[in-house]
């Protein structure tokens, strides 16, 4: 595997995962076509898993959206449980959507289970619900009106992370968690995204991408009056489209741009770094302390800092240092190693 063994908190993480084929479930809310990054973590785990010669079953929140929050975690859990019964053990690649149900079904059957933790449902449902910009490093260190059903999520979630092995992104989120919600330093572990291989790009077209989900936490509107503030030739494009098409579109682009409130871990980072091109990055990120040294940093909830930003993405001897110090980097990491440090976890 490649060379970023930070698999776990407080020792190395022997990677010592059993040689017998095993039945592993992949418990996701999204999956392809879906667009997302557990969508796309659950696709190459499960392929990563195979070639092993494991044995997978998918288990999908998706079909259960159409009944009412409440009703279709529960429906799910059943799915699930049903699902469950002759595996070996339970990978779940969300928190609140499949994670909680995931724990009580392998509570229920004694099932091992790895929660795969890279975002928070109750903080970005509490800035789309108020709209109020708080930084998720922030969110906890105070209380909060929550809603019923943000309470509810908290109390659910913090009672998942006592009861299975936690698979964080990014230490940064763990990090965060930990003091949030209490639960054994011994279960959390960090395991850390793909890196995939050098993407062939062209010349830039002067276009900085913001793509992604259309969501008040993705700070959108900012980064339109920051660019509007900037004094550059360059230009903003956004939209919503698959990975593969966003692959295609960033060989040709200038930029991306992450200037989300927070933002854990964006694959839209990685990408462009994987194809040679600098980026804008909210300072709210676990990226931000790892990879901050290929882009720009800014302070999301500064317009004019925003604009500076764009502004020195604009300057062509600044990025082209980005890009010399964007061509020296060679880390890969794939599916592969990401499954191995998931089915290591089951031995912990």
């Amino acid at each position: 595997m490649s060379g970023d063994g930070d698999a776990t908190r407080s020792r190395p993480l022997v990677l010592c995962y059993r040689v017998i084929a095993m039945r592993v479930i992949i418990a996701s809310g999204i999956y392809p076509p879906d667009i997302g990054g557990p969508a796309l973590y659950a696709e190459g785990v499960e392929r990563a898993l195979q070639t092993m010669g494991h044995e997978t079953q998918l288990a999908l929140f998706g079909p259960f959206r159409k009944y009412p929050t409440g009703i279709r975690h529960i429906f799910y859990t059943f799915d699930l449980l049903k699902a469950a019964r002759n595996a070996d053990a339970i990978l779940a690649f969300d928190t609140y959507s499949v994670g909680v149900p995931s724990v009580f079904v392998g509570l229920l059957l004694r099932k091992k289970v790895v929660i795969r933790i890279g975002g928070d449902f109750v903080w970005e449902h509490y800035v789309e619900r108020t709209k109020r910009p708080v930084p998720l490093p922030q969110f906890y260190a105070q209380a909060r009106d929550l809603a019923l059903k943000e309470r509810l999520a908290r109390s659910l979630v913090g009672w998942m992370l006592r009861h299975a092995e936690l698979a964080f992104n990014t230490r940064w989120l763990l990090e965060i968690w930990e003091p949030a919600y209490g639960f054994s330093s011994s279960r959390a572990h960090v395991v850390k995204n793909v890196i995939g291989t050098r993407i062939p790009a062209s010349s830039s077209d002067r276009t900085v991408l913001l793509f992604g989900r259309k969501l008040s936490l993705k700070n959108a509107d900012a980064l339109r009056r920051a660019f509007a503030k900037a004094k550059t030739d360059l230009k903003l494009e956004e939209g919503t489209v698959s990975h593969e098409k966003f692959l295609e579109r960033l060989a040709l682009s200038h930029a991306v741009a992450v200037p989300s409130i927070s933002d854990v871990a964006p694959n839209a980072i990685i990408d462009a770094i994987r194809c040679g091109k600098p980026f804008l990055l909210t300072k709210y990120s676990g990226y931000a302390e790892e990879f901050g040294q290929f882009g720009v940093l800014v302070d999301p909830l500064d317009e004019a800092d925003m604009a500076r930003g764009i502004e020195q993405l604009a300057d062509r001897s600044l990025y082209d240092a980005l890009c010399k110090k964007i061509s020296a980097f060679h880390d890969v990491r794939t599916y592969d190693d990401v499954a191995r440090d998931m089915l290591a976890l089951l031995n912990v």
